[in-house]
Protein backbone atom coordinates (compact mmCIF):
# COMPACT_ATOMS: atom_id res chain seq x y z
CA UNK A 1 0.00 0.00 0.00
CA UNK A 2 2.79 2.46 0.98
CA UNK A 3 4.16 2.29 -2.90
CA UNK A 4 0.55 2.17 -4.40
CA UNK A 5 -1.39 4.56 -2.24
CA UNK A 6 1.41 6.01 0.17
CA UNK A 7 -1.43 9.19 1.06
CA UNK A 8 -3.64 6.38 1.92
CA UNK A 9 -0.86 4.55 3.82
CA UNK A 10 -0.52 7.63 5.89
CA UNK A 11 -3.81 7.96 6.80
CA UNK A 12 -4.08 4.47 8.18
CA UNK A 13 -1.02 4.21 9.79
CA UNK A 14 -2.36 7.86 11.58
CA UNK A 15 -5.16 5.68 12.59
CA UNK A 16 -3.50 3.01 13.90
CA UNK A 17 -1.33 5.18 16.20
CA UNK A 18 -4.01 6.45 18.00
CA UNK A 19 -5.19 2.79 18.88
CA UNK A 20 -1.70 1.76 19.25
CA UNK A 21 -1.64 3.83 22.48
CA UNK A 22 -0.06 2.33 25.17
CA UNK A 23 1.67 -0.32 23.17
CA UNK A 24 5.30 1.13 22.60
CA UNK A 25 6.12 -1.44 19.10
CA UNK A 26 2.54 -0.41 17.38
CA UNK A 27 3.46 3.45 17.72
CA UNK A 28 6.87 2.70 16.39
CA UNK A 29 5.56 0.39 13.48
CA UNK A 30 2.50 2.91 12.67
CA UNK A 31 4.60 6.22 12.67
CA UNK A 32 7.83 3.94 10.50
CA UNK A 33 4.60 3.52 7.89
CA UNK A 34 3.95 6.77 8.20
CA UNK A 35 7.66 7.89 7.28
CA UNK A 36 8.05 5.76 4.89
CA UNK A 37 4.46 6.95 2.98
CA UNK A 38 6.05 10.48 3.16
CA UNK A 39 9.73 9.24 1.97
CA UNK A 40 7.86 7.78 -1.02
CA UNK A 41 6.07 11.16 -1.34
CA UNK A 42 10.13 13.28 -1.59
CA UNK A 43 8.18 14.95 1.38
CA UNK A 44 11.73 14.64 3.64
CA UNK A 45 11.28 16.76 6.30
CA UNK A 46 7.76 14.58 7.09
CA UNK A 47 10.12 11.61 7.23
CA UNK A 48 12.62 12.73 9.58
CA UNK A 49 9.53 14.65 11.90
CA UNK A 50 8.15 10.89 12.13
CA UNK A 51 10.93 8.76 12.26
CA UNK A 52 12.87 10.63 14.90
CA UNK A 53 9.37 10.75 17.04
CA UNK A 54 9.56 6.87 16.85
CA UNK A 55 12.78 6.62 17.97
CA UNK A 56 12.44 8.68 21.13
CA UNK A 57 9.70 6.66 21.37
CA UNK A 58 11.41 3.58 21.48
CA UNK A 59 14.16 5.02 23.39
CA UNK A 60 12.38 6.21 26.28
CA UNK A 61 11.11 3.05 27.02
CA UNK A 62 14.32 1.40 26.18
CA UNK A 63 12.84 -0.98 23.35
CA UNK A 64 16.07 -1.44 21.89
CA UNK A 65 14.52 -3.72 18.75
CA UNK A 66 12.57 -1.02 17.73
CA UNK A 67 15.11 1.65 18.21
CA UNK A 68 17.28 -0.27 15.86
CA UNK A 69 15.13 -0.76 13.40
CA UNK A 70 14.29 2.89 13.56
CA UNK A 71 17.78 4.02 13.82
CA UNK A 72 18.85 2.22 10.32
CA UNK A 73 15.58 3.46 8.88
CA UNK A 74 17.12 7.28 9.52
CA UNK A 75 20.08 5.75 7.95
CA UNK A 76 18.72 5.02 5.06
CA UNK A 77 17.33 8.35 4.63
CA UNK A 78 20.18 10.45 4.92
CA UNK A 79 22.03 7.79 2.72
CA UNK A 80 18.56 8.88 0.01
CA UNK A 81 19.79 12.19 0.33
CA UNK A 82 23.61 11.42 -0.07
CA UNK A 83 24.45 12.86 3.27
CA UNK A 84 26.43 10.01 4.48
CA UNK A 85 28.16 11.83 7.71
CA UNK A 86 24.70 11.84 9.11
CA UNK A 87 23.68 8.32 7.84
CA UNK A 88 26.69 6.33 9.09
CA UNK A 89 25.95 8.06 12.08
CA UNK A 90 22.40 6.70 12.74
CA UNK A 91 23.50 3.04 11.29
CA UNK A 92 26.62 3.54 14.12
CA UNK A 93 24.05 4.02 16.46
CA UNK A 94 22.32 1.13 15.87
CA UNK A 95 25.16 -1.24 15.16
CA UNK A 96 25.81 -0.08 18.97
CA UNK A 97 23.06 -0.85 20.29
CA UNK A 98 22.59 -4.56 18.43
CA UNK A 99 25.82 -5.36 20.19
CA UNK A 100 24.42 -4.06 23.82
CA UNK A 101 21.13 -5.87 23.49
CA UNK A 102 21.80 -8.54 21.09
CA UNK A 103 19.07 -9.37 19.05
CA UNK A 104 16.75 -12.93 18.79
CA UNK A 105 17.17 -14.58 15.62
CA UNK A 106 14.17 -13.74 14.07
CA UNK A 107 15.33 -9.97 13.52
CA UNK A 108 18.49 -11.09 13.19
CA UNK A 109 17.50 -9.30 9.91
CA UNK A 110 18.12 -6.04 11.35
CA UNK A 111 21.59 -6.22 11.24
CA UNK A 112 21.44 -7.11 7.46
CA UNK A 113 19.59 -4.05 7.08
CA UNK A 114 22.56 -2.00 8.38
CA UNK A 115 25.08 -3.71 6.71
CA UNK A 116 23.16 -3.36 2.79
CA UNK A 117 22.91 0.63 3.74
CA UNK A 118 26.83 0.90 5.13
CA UNK A 119 27.37 -1.13 1.55
CA UNK A 120 25.25 1.12 -0.46
CA UNK A 121 26.95 4.06 1.62
CA UNK A 122 30.35 2.46 0.32
CA UNK A 123 29.18 2.17 -3.20
CA UNK A 124 28.05 6.00 -3.67
CA UNK A 125 31.34 7.03 -1.91
CA UNK A 126 34.05 4.45 -2.69
CA UNK A 127 32.34 2.37 -5.58
CA UNK A 128 31.09 -1.39 -6.00
CA UNK A 129 34.16 -2.95 -5.16
CA UNK A 130 34.02 -1.84 -1.44
CA UNK A 131 29.97 -1.94 -1.50
CA UNK A 132 29.83 -5.84 -2.47
CA UNK A 133 31.02 -7.12 0.78
CA UNK A 134 28.67 -5.27 2.80
CA UNK A 135 25.39 -6.68 0.44
CA UNK A 136 26.97 -10.23 0.11
CA UNK A 137 27.27 -10.22 4.15
CA UNK A 138 23.72 -9.12 3.74
CA UNK A 139 22.22 -11.59 2.00
CA UNK A 140 23.92 -14.55 4.64
CA UNK A 141 22.23 -13.07 7.29
CA UNK A 142 18.83 -12.40 5.45
CA UNK A 143 19.70 -16.16 4.60
CA UNK A 144 19.54 -17.85 7.42
CA UNK A 145 15.95 -17.45 8.69
CA UNK A 146 13.54 -16.41 6.00
CA UNK A 147 10.51 -15.98 7.87
CA UNK A 148 8.54 -13.18 7.13
CA UNK A 149 7.44 -10.74 4.16
CA UNK A 150 10.01 -8.30 4.87
CA UNK A 151 12.68 -10.92 4.83
CA UNK A 152 12.24 -11.84 1.75
CA UNK A 153 11.34 -8.28 0.50
CA UNK A 154 14.93 -7.15 1.84
CA UNK A 155 16.83 -10.00 -0.16
CA UNK A 156 15.16 -8.63 -3.23
CA UNK A 157 15.99 -5.54 -2.78
CA UNK A 158 19.70 -6.81 -1.93
CA UNK A 159 20.04 -9.08 -4.79
CA UNK A 160 19.08 -6.59 -7.69
CA UNK A 161 21.94 -3.86 -5.53
CA UNK A 162 24.34 -6.85 -6.13
CA UNK A 163 23.08 -7.26 -9.56
CA UNK A 164 23.38 -3.55 -9.94
CA UNK A 165 27.07 -3.10 -8.46
CA UNK A 166 27.84 -6.83 -10.89
CA UNK A 167 26.66 -4.95 -14.09
CA UNK A 168 28.77 -1.67 -13.36
CA UNK A 169 32.04 -3.70 -12.97
CA UNK A 170 30.83 -5.78 -15.79
CA UNK A 171 30.98 -9.21 -14.10
CA UNK A 172 27.66 -9.64 -16.63
CA UNK A 173 27.12 -13.78 -15.68
CA UNK A 174 27.21 -13.13 -11.89
CA UNK A 175 24.88 -10.08 -12.50
CA UNK A 176 22.10 -11.54 -14.23
CA UNK A 177 22.06 -15.05 -11.76
CA UNK A 178 21.57 -12.28 -8.94
CA UNK A 179 18.77 -10.48 -10.69
CA UNK A 180 16.98 -13.82 -11.22
CA UNK A 181 17.70 -14.81 -7.74
CA UNK A 182 15.78 -11.43 -6.71
CA UNK A 183 12.52 -12.09 -8.60
CA UNK A 184 12.41 -15.62 -6.93
CA UNK A 185 12.45 -13.40 -3.47
CA UNK A 186 10.11 -10.53 -5.00
CA UNK A 187 7.69 -13.00 -6.53
CA UNK A 188 6.94 -15.02 -3.44
CA UNK A 189 5.84 -11.43 -1.85
CA UNK A 190 4.27 -9.81 -4.99
CA UNK A 191 7.07 -7.31 -5.20
CA UNK A 192 5.93 -5.38 -8.25
CA UNK A 193 8.65 -2.43 -7.66
CA UNK A 194 11.58 -5.19 -6.81
CA UNK A 195 10.42 -7.45 -9.90
CA UNK A 196 10.65 -4.75 -11.99
CA UNK A 197 14.21 -3.93 -10.67
CA UNK A 198 14.92 -6.81 -11.54
CA UNK A 199 14.00 -6.57 -15.00
CA UNK A 200 15.86 -3.83 -15.51
CA UNK A 201 19.08 -5.02 -14.58
CA UNK A 202 18.21 -7.86 -17.09
CA UNK A 203 17.72 -5.67 -19.83
CA UNK A 204 20.92 -4.03 -19.10
CA UNK A 205 22.53 -7.40 -20.01
CA UNK A 206 21.08 -8.07 -22.65
CA UNK A 207 21.76 -4.34 -23.91
CA UNK A 208 25.29 -4.46 -23.39
CA UNK A 209 25.42 -8.20 -25.48
CA UNK A 210 23.50 -5.93 -28.41
CA UNK A 211 20.44 -7.89 -27.55
CA UNK A 212 18.42 -4.69 -27.65
CA UNK A 213 15.13 -5.75 -28.84
CA UNK A 214 14.80 -8.60 -26.13
CA UNK A 215 15.90 -5.79 -23.85
CA UNK A 216 13.09 -3.61 -25.14
CA UNK A 217 10.76 -6.20 -24.31
CA UNK A 218 11.62 -6.47 -20.64
CA UNK A 219 11.47 -3.06 -20.58
CA UNK A 220 8.23 -2.33 -22.15
CA UNK A 221 6.85 -5.43 -19.48
CA UNK A 222 8.22 -3.67 -16.59
CA UNK A 223 7.02 -0.05 -16.84
CA UNK A 224 3.30 -1.66 -17.53
CA UNK A 225 4.52 -3.53 -14.30
CA UNK A 226 4.89 -0.27 -12.50
CA UNK A 227 2.46 2.14 -14.07
CA UNK A 228 0.67 2.45 -10.63
CA UNK A 229 3.61 2.17 -8.65
CA UNK A 230 4.32 5.81 -7.06
CA UNK A 231 8.11 5.59 -7.75
CA UNK A 232 9.47 8.37 -9.85
CA UNK A 233 13.09 6.81 -10.14
CA UNK A 234 12.62 3.73 -11.33
CA UNK A 235 10.03 5.01 -14.18
CA UNK A 236 12.92 7.27 -15.15
CA UNK A 237 15.44 4.07 -15.04
CA UNK A 238 13.39 2.44 -17.41
CA UNK A 239 11.85 5.71 -19.65
CA UNK A 240 15.91 6.32 -19.91
CA UNK A 241 16.78 2.60 -20.81
CA UNK A 242 13.97 2.53 -23.56
CA UNK A 243 15.00 5.50 -25.37
CA UNK A 244 18.45 4.24 -25.66
CA UNK A 245 17.34 1.04 -26.62
CA UNK A 246 15.14 2.74 -29.02
CA UNK A 247 18.09 4.85 -30.41
CA UNK A 248 20.53 1.43 -30.80
CA UNK A 249 17.48 0.04 -33.36
CA UNK A 250 17.50 3.20 -35.33
CA UNK A 251 14.16 3.61 -33.88
CA UNK A 252 13.99 7.60 -34.10
CA UNK A 253 10.41 7.78 -33.16
CA UNK A 254 10.18 5.95 -29.81
CA UNK A 255 13.38 7.59 -29.36
CA UNK A 256 12.36 10.69 -29.48
CA UNK A 257 9.12 10.18 -27.20
CA UNK A 258 10.74 8.04 -24.65
CA UNK A 259 13.32 10.93 -24.30
CA UNK A 260 10.50 13.42 -23.69
CA UNK A 261 8.93 11.47 -20.85
CA UNK A 262 12.62 10.68 -19.17
CA UNK A 263 13.67 14.35 -19.51
CA UNK A 264 10.44 15.68 -17.93
CA UNK A 265 10.12 13.22 -15.38
CA UNK A 266 13.94 13.92 -14.16
CA UNK A 267 13.04 17.67 -14.11
CA UNK A 268 10.32 17.04 -12.03
CA UNK A 269 12.23 14.50 -9.60
CA UNK A 270 15.13 17.13 -9.17
CA UNK A 271 12.77 19.90 -8.23
CA UNK A 272 10.99 17.61 -5.70
CA UNK A 273 14.17 16.64 -4.15
CA UNK A 274 15.77 20.06 -4.35
CA UNK A 275 12.96 21.53 -2.34
CA UNK A 276 13.33 18.38 0.01
CA UNK A 277 16.76 18.54 0.48
CA UNK A 278 16.54 22.75 1.45
CA UNK A 279 14.31 21.90 4.37
CA UNK A 280 16.38 19.26 5.52
CA UNK A 281 19.25 21.03 5.23
CA UNK A 282 17.58 24.05 7.00
CA UNK A 283 16.78 21.70 9.84
CA UNK A 284 20.50 20.70 10.14
CA UNK A 285 21.81 24.06 9.74
CA UNK A 286 19.48 25.31 12.41
CA UNK A 287 20.12 22.18 14.63
CA UNK A 288 24.16 23.43 14.23
CA UNK A 289 23.03 26.69 15.16
CA UNK A 290 21.70 26.19 18.07
CA UNK A 291 24.69 23.49 18.91
CA UNK A 292 27.11 26.18 18.79
CA UNK A 293 24.77 28.97 20.47
CA UNK A 294 24.78 26.13 23.45
CA UNK A 295 28.93 25.99 22.67
CA UNK A 296 29.20 29.49 23.03
CA UNK A 297 27.09 29.67 26.40
CA UNK A 298 28.56 26.77 27.74
CA UNK A 299 32.26 28.37 27.28
CA UNK A 300 31.06 31.64 28.50
CA UNK A 301 29.99 29.64 31.87
CA UNK A 302 33.12 27.53 32.04
CA UNK A 303 35.19 31.21 30.99
CA UNK A 304 33.26 32.68 33.81
CA UNK A 305 33.47 29.93 36.50
CA UNK A 306 36.94 29.47 35.66
CA UNK A 307 38.28 33.28 36.47
CA UNK A 308 35.82 33.38 39.71
CA UNK A 309 37.77 30.27 40.89
CA UNK A 310 41.14 31.84 39.67
CA UNK A 311 40.63 35.05 41.44
CA UNK A 312 39.18 33.33 44.26
CA UNK A 313 42.54 31.21 44.82
CA UNK A 314 44.63 35.08 44.11
CA UNK A 315 42.65 36.45 46.69
CA UNK A 316 43.40 33.23 49.21
CA UNK A 317 47.40 33.05 48.08
CA UNK A 318 47.64 36.86 48.69
CA UNK A 319 45.74 36.23 52.30
CA UNK A 320 47.95 33.53 53.30
CA UNK A 321 50.93 35.75 52.18
CA UNK A 322 50.25 38.85 53.94
CA UNK A 323 49.34 36.12 57.37
CA UNK A 324 52.33 34.82 56.55
CA UNK A 325 54.53 38.37 56.83
CA UNK A 326 52.83 39.47 59.35
CA UNK A 327 54.19 36.67 61.30
CA UNK A 328 57.12 36.98 60.24
CA UNK A 329 57.13 40.33 60.94
CA UNK A 330 55.91 39.60 64.85
CA UNK A 331 58.44 36.50 64.42
CA UNK A 332 61.40 39.88 64.17
CA UNK A 333 59.37 42.11 66.73
CA UNK A 334 59.66 38.95 69.33
CA UNK A 335 63.54 38.51 68.42
CA UNK A 336 64.70 42.35 68.71
CA UNK A 337 62.66 42.64 72.15
CA UNK A 338 64.40 39.46 73.21
CA UNK A 339 67.80 40.97 72.12
CA UNK A 340 67.15 44.02 73.73
CA UNK A 341 66.46 42.43 77.35
CA UNK A 342 69.66 40.57 76.39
Amino acid sequence: MVYNNPELAIEKALEMYEYAEGNVSGQVSALLVIANGYAVLKEHDQVFKYALKADSIAATHKNFTDQIRVLGFIGGQYRRLKLSDKALHYLDKAYNVSLRHPLPDSLEYLQGNILVVKGLIQKDDLGCTYALPYLKEAVSVFKKNIVNTTINANLAITLNNIGDCNVEIKNFNEAEASYKEAILYATKIDAIKSIAASRVGLAKILSERGNYLEAIALLEDALALIKNVNDTATHIQILKALSENYNAVGNNEKYQIYTQQYLEEENKLLEEEKKSLNKVTEDLSSDNQEKRENQNNTYFYVTFISGTLLLLILVFVLYKIVQKRRKIAKSREKIQQSSKKE
